[in-house]
C-alpha cells in the first residue's frame, strides 16, 4: 500500500468509510434486488397458475355441463321403446333451444344414418361413418370426445366452426337394442368469451390443441395456424409453466389439460410488469444507492474534520515549533479524548523542553562570559606588557614627563578595561579607552604618527564588547607607521545599514592581496598568531552572532584599512 503513505489520515479515513459504505450498499442493494425481484417474479407466477387455473375451471366447467346435458338426453333416449326423429325431435330440440352453446343434437346409428335430430330438416350425409367423432365414439365405449370441426357443421351446409362432442349410447326401436352415436355440436363462442373474460394482460392470449398437437382454438387473431402451435411446442414444455418471450413482451406461459377433452391449453399472460418492476426497483435501488453515499461523504466528511481537525492543530503548531518563538506556546486542543490527552502530552513536553533551554541558554551566557573574560585576559597581558617596555624605555631615556603622562594614561585605560567586571561598556567609553591607549602609543613612538577621530555621536550610548578597538590601533601602528615621514592613523564609528562599524586606517605601506588572505587564514585558524585581532573577531562572534565580522582593505603605498562590525541589537534600535 505504498501509494497511500503519504495520504492524510482524514483521506484515508474517508476513503476506508466510503467503500465500506459502497461495499455494503453494492452488496445489500444486489441482495434486496434478487431476493424482491424473485419474491415478485415468484408471486407473478402464482398469480399466472391461479389464473390459468382458473381459465382452465371455466373450460372444464362448460365441457362438464355439456357432458351433463348429453347423459341426460341419453337416459331420456334410452327410455324410448322407439327411438326415431318423431319421439326425439321435441326432446332434442328443448335441450338445443334452453342452452345458447348447443347449435344441434343428434342420434346416428352404427350405420351412419340419423335417427333423429334437433333440425326439423337437414341434409342426409351417408358418409357420417366416415368423420371422426363417429368413430371415436363407437370404438370407446363410456367416452364423451370432444372434436373440432373446422368446415362446416355436419347437418348444415354453411361455414362455420364447430365443437363435436360425441358419446356410444344404447337406445331402442321397437323393443331391440340398438349401437348409435350421439352427437352433439356445440358452438365455439363460449371459448371465446371464456378467454375474453380473462384478464391475460394486454397480448395475453389462449391456445387449445389436441393431443394430436392440432391447433383447436387460438384467441389471437395473429396466431390462426400451425406456426403459432409450432411456436408453442418449441417450448419443450408439456405440462407446467416458464417465463417466455413472444414478440418482444415477456409471457408467461402455462399448459395444462382440460380434463375429460384430451385437449391441452396453453395460456399466454402478459407479464411485462416484472419487467417494468425490476426498472422501477433498479432506478429505486440506484437513487437510493447514490443518496447514501452522497450523504455518507458529508457525513464522513464532517465526522473526519471533526477527528483530524484537532490533530491538524497540534500538527501545525509542531511544525511552527522551527521558529523559536512557538516553542514557548502551549497548544490548546478541544476534542476527542486521545487527541486532548496527546495534545497534553505536547504541553508537558512543551515546558520540560523550555525548562531545558532556559537551563541551556543560562549555561551558555555562563559559557560566553568565561569565553569573553579568558579573551580579555589574553589582550590585556598583551597591551601591557607592551606598554611597561615603553614606560621602561621612557624611564631609561630620563623622561619623566612622559613617563608620568604614559602611568597616567596606563591606569585611566586599565580602569576602562576593568569596568567593574563588565563585559560591554558604552562606546564612549570604548573610544576613550582607544584614545588612552594611543596616547600612551603615542609617547612610545615619540610622535611618529598622528591620529584623528570621526564619530557618530548617535552611537555613543550603544553597548559595545569592551577591548576591540586597542588590537586594531595597535596593528595599525606596528604595520603603518612609515619610517620616511609622519603616519597618520584615523578612527572612524558610524552606524550602517542596522550595523554598527569601527574604521582604523593608516597610511603606511600597504598590504598585498596575498598577505591579507594570510591574515584572513590566521584569523579562522587555530594557531595562536594574530592574537589581537583573532580575540576581537572572537569576541565579536561569541556576542552578536556570525553577522559579525572583520573587512581589510589596502592599497600599496598608500593606505590600509581594518573594519570591523556588528548587529545593533534590538532593544538599542
Amino acid at each position: 500500500m505504498k501509494p497511500f503513505r503519504n495520504v492524510s489520515i482524514d483521506k484515508k479515513l474517508s476513503l476506508v468509510v466510503i467503500l465500506l459504505v459502497f461495499s455494503a450498499l453494492l452488496f445489500s442493494s444486489g441482495f434486496i434486488y434478487f431476493r424482491t425481484y424473485k419474491a415478485f417474479e415468484s408471486v407473478v407466477e402464482d398469480n399466472s397458475k391461479e389464473i390459468n387455473k382458473q381459465i382452465i375451471l371455466n373450460y372444464e366447467s362448460h365441457f362438464e355441463e355439456i357432458r351433463e346435458t348429453g347423459r341426460y338426453i341419453e337416459i331420456e333416449t334410452s327410455k324410448l321403446e322407439t327411438a326415431n326423429q318423431t319421439n326425439l325431435y321435441s326432446l332434442y330440440n328443448s335441450f338445443a333451444t334452453l342452452n345458447a352453446d348447443i347449435i344441434s343434437i343428434s342420434l346416428v346409428d352404427d350405420t351412419g344414418h340419423v335417427q333423429a335430430t334437433s333440425y326439423s330438416s337437414y341434409v342426409q350425409n351417408s358418409y357420417l361413418t366416415e368423420h371422426e367423432w363417429f368413430i371415436k365414439a363407437i370404438e370407446n365405449e363410456g367416452v364423451y370426445f370432444f372434436l373440432i370441426s373446422p368446415n362446416k357443421k355436419v347437418f348444415l351446409n354453411t361455414n362455420e366452426e364447430v365443437i363435436n362432442a360425441s358419446k356410444r349410447i344404447e337406445y331402442y326401436i321397437d323393443g331391440v337394442e340398438q349401437v348409435g352415436v350421439l352427437l352433439i355440436e356445440l358452438s365455439t363462442l363460449k371459448i371465446d368469451t371464456i378467454s375474453k373474460q380473462s384478464n391475460l394482460g394486454e397480448d395475453g392470449h389462449i391456445i387449445i390443441f389436441n393431443d394430436q398437437d392440432e391447433l383447436i382454438y387460438s384467441s389471437d387473431s395473429n396466431c390462426i395456424d400451425s406456426t403459432c402451435l409450432s411456436n408453442v411446442l418449441a417450448r419443450d414444455l408439456i405440462i407446467g409453466g416458464k417465463f417466455v418471450e413472444i414478440n418482444g413482451t415477456d409471457m408467461y406461459m402455462s399448459i395444462n389439460t382440460i380434463h375429460g377433452t384430451r385437449w391441452r391449453i396453453a395460456t399466454f399472460i402478459n407479464v411485462e410488469i416484472i419487467s417494468s418492476s425490476q426498472f422501477t426497483l433498479s432506478m429505486l435501488l440506484f437513487y437510493v444507492f447514490i443518496t447514501t453515499i452522497i450523504l455518507s461523504i458529508i457525513g464522513t466528511s464532517i465526522l473526519t474534520k471533526q477527528i483530524t481537525k484537532p490533530l491538524n492543530q497540534l500538527k501545525t503548531h509542531m511544525l511552527e515549533i522551527q521558529n523559536s518563538d512557538h516553542l514557548y506556546r502551549e497548544v490548546d486542543i478541544k476534542g476527542q479524548k486521545e487527541v486532548v490527552i496527546l495534545a497534553q502530552a505536547y504541553n508537558d513536553m512543551i515546558k520540560e523542553i523550555r525548562r531545558l533551554l532556559d537551563r541551556l541558554v543560562e549555561e551558555q551566557n555562563e559559557k560566553r562570559k568565561t569565553e569573553l573574560i579568558a579573551l580579555q585576559t589574553q589582550i590585556n597581558p598583551h597591551f601591557l606588557y607592551n606598554t611597561l617596555d615603553s614606560i621602561v624605555w621612557l624611564a631609561e631615556q630620563k623622561d619623566n614627563e612622559h613617563v608620568i603622562e604614559m602611568v597616567i594614561a596606563l591606569s585611566r585605560f586599565f580602569r576602562i578595561s576593568i569596568s567593574r567586571g563588565k563585559d560591554v561598556i558604552p562606546i564612549e567609553k570604548e573610544l576613550q579607552h582607544a584614545q588612552y591607549y594611543i596616547q600612551i602609543q603615542q609617547i612610545r613612538y615619540s610622535n611618529k604618527f598622528d591620529y584623528t577621530f570621526d564619530i557618530d555621536e548617535s552611537i555613543l550610548e550603544y553597548e559595545v564588547v569592551k577591548l576591540i578597538l586597542q588590537p586594531l590601533i595597535e596593528n595599525a601602528i606596528q604595520h603603518g607607521i612609515h619610517e620616511e615621514y609622519k603616519g597618520q592613523i584615523h578612527i572612524k564609528a558610524y552606524q550602517e545599514n542596522g550595523f554598527v562599524n569601527f574604521e582604523v586606517s593608516n597610511n603606511g605601506y600597504g598590504l598585498t592581496k596575498q598577505k591579507i588572505e594570510e591574515i584572513y587564514e590566521k584569523i579562522a585558524s587555530d594557531n595562536h598568531e594574530s592574537v589581537g585581532l583573532k580575540n576581537v573577531v572572537q569576541r565579536l562572534k561569541l556576542y552578536y552572532g556570525p553577522t559579525a565580522d572583520i573587512e581589510i582593505t589596502s592599497e600599496l603605498d598608500k593606505n590600509t584599512t581594518f573594519k570591523i562590525y556588528y548587529p545593533i541589537l534590538k532593544g538599542e534600535i
